[in-house]
């Protein structure tokens, strides 16, 4: 006779609906799962973003707001927003009027990245 049995972990996201940091992540599964209220956290609640991503497609597009980037990219708020001022503070994006685009600096950064990612 086997038995399942449901593996948790706890995890280091917050609860979208209760704000709860008691979220355990199941690893059968893949959820995240709120101990705190029952919610069900689906991935694009905490979808993170990697500057590497963020930098690619300003490239590609020119400059972007943030809807446009959160489509892209279909980040969450939180993450996109937290990643973008990194990336201003660092110097590698600048923001004019809601556009993000990239400075010199962060085309270099971008250039160099690339470079590691194809092997160079």
């Amino acid at each position: 006779m086997s038995q399942h049995r449901r593996s948790l972990r706890f995890s280091k996201t917050t609860c979208p609906i209760c704000g709860s940091k008691e979220v355990a992540r199941d690893d059968n599964k893949g959820d995240l799962l709120c101990t705190n209220c029952g919610h069900i956290i689906v991935r694009t609640e905490t979808r993170a973003v990697g500057k590497y991503d963020i930098a690619q497609h300003i490239k590609r597009n020119g400059k972007m707001s943030f809807p446009m980037l959160q489509s892209a990219t279909s980040a969450s708020d939180d993450k996109l927003f937290g990643v973008l001022q990194n990336m201003v503070e660092m110097g590698l994006l600048s923001e004019i009027q809601g556009q993000y685009a990239l400075t010199k600096k962060g085309n270099r950064w971008y250039r160099q990245r690339q470079g590691q990612e194809w092997g160079y």
